[in-house]
């Protein structure tokens, strides 16, 4: 028969104290409250390494045009607006025009050695501009004038890497505008005047801090292609192509 009764060893078991463990679990939570109190009523606070906000000009985000160019032949005097033909019409030109100008004395031509009007202006039909082969090009189209010897800029142009493009990045929103050459460069003294620069934008890269001589110590940050080791002289050439590490 089986013996129900309880064993000595069953006696043992059931007296045996429980785990320490299951008596310290109510003081967790009152371990945790204390800590976290300490934390937020502590000295300790985060610096995070910004610098304070920079107040950024207006000029910084006006999608503006820098010229507004007039995409028209005219030439305003006074009061009065007239077509270029009109003029140089009844006015003949000279063959050659590298000389001091008696008319649009106001123009201030420094475009390299380019100090002929009619490398640009069609002989013929003051309206236009002239190409390589003395065909003309429509006035609003002034791209393809400066793509006669800037052919390199303009392919850069066309594919929006040289130049600026107003609207939408993704086209189904909006349409794009590419700007054209005159719409930032004064077609007779292209060159910009000085600039004073945007303020850059702040980081949370500790590299950057270090290079500022905020960092405690000195950070290893991994060469990249795209980020040259602070101090090299990696890709750092002069105009003429040395200069630099090969």
């Amino acid at each position: 028969m089986k013996d129900d009764r309880p064993t000595s060893d069953g006696a043992a078991s059931s007296a045996r104290p429980a785990p320490p463990g299951v008596t310290l679990m109510p003081w967790l939570p009152a371990t945790f409250l204390v800590f976290a109190a300490v934390l937020a009523l502590g000295p300790w606070s985060y610096q995070p390494p910004l610098s304070g906000p920079a107040r950024v000009p207006s000029w910084v985000t006006d999608n503006a045009p820098v010229r507004r160019p007039r995409l028209r032949p005219v030439y305003t005097t006074g009061v009065y607006t007239y077509l270029c033909s009109d003029c140089h019409r009844i006015i003949p030109s000279p063959s050659e025009t590298d000389r001091v100008l008696t008319q649009h004395r106001e123009t201030d031509l420094r475009h390299g050695i380019n100090t002929r009007c009619f490398n640009c202006h069609h002989r013929e039909n003051r309206d236009a501009f002239v190409d390589d082969f003395g065909h003309e090009i429509p006035w609003n189209q002034p791209q393809l004038l400066c793509a006669k010897c800037h052919g390199t800029v303009y392919r850069d142009w066309q594919h929006g890497a040289h130049g600026r493009t107003n609207g939408f990045w993704d086209p189904r929103r909006g349409e794009q505008k590419r700007l054209r050459c005159i719409e930032c460069h004064d077609p007779h003294c292209p060159p910009f005047a000085p600039m004073a620069p945007a303020p850059g934008p702040t980081s949370l890269r500790a590299f950057d801090e270090a290079r500022r001589g905020r960092g405690a110590q000195k950070i290893s940050v991994a060469a990249t292609p795209l980020r040259p080791p602070w101090g090299s002289r990696r890709d750092v050439k002069r105009p003429d192509g040395k200069g630099g590490e090969p």
